[in-house]
C-alpha cells in the first residue's frame, strides 16, 4: 500500500540518515519503526504514585516576609565574597 506522510523536516532528515547508516531504504526503516512502536504499545504503563511530604515549612526564624529572607541571604553571600 502506498500513502503520503507529512513529517517534520528535522525528523525526516534524521530518519533518512539513520536508514542510510543501517543500509535500509527510508520505507523499510519507517515500517520497522512503526512495527516496533505497535508491539511496544501492548505493554500497559503503570502509574507511579509519588510520596507527598507532610513537612511544614516556612521562612527561617526572624523573617516575616520573603523579601526579608532574600535580603538576608544576599547579605550573607556578599559577606562571604568579601572574606
Amino acid at each position: 500500500m502506498q500513502t503520503t506522510l507529512r513529517l517534520d523536516d528535522e525528523l525526516y532528515r534524521m530518519a533518512k540518515a539513520k536508514a542510510a547508516a543501517t543500509g535500509q531504504s527510508l520505507t523499510q526503516f519507517l515500517e520497522d519503526a512503526v512495527r516496533e512502536r505497535l508491539h511496544s504499545g501492548k505493554q500497559k504503563t503503570r502509574r507511579v504514585r509519588l510520596p507527598v511530604s507532610k513537612a511544614r515549612g516556612g521562612l527561617a526564624g526572624g523573617h516575616k516576609t520573603l523579601a526579608s529572607a532574600i535580603a538576608a541571604a544576599e547579605l550573607a553571600s556578599d559577606m562571604k565574597q568579601v572574606r
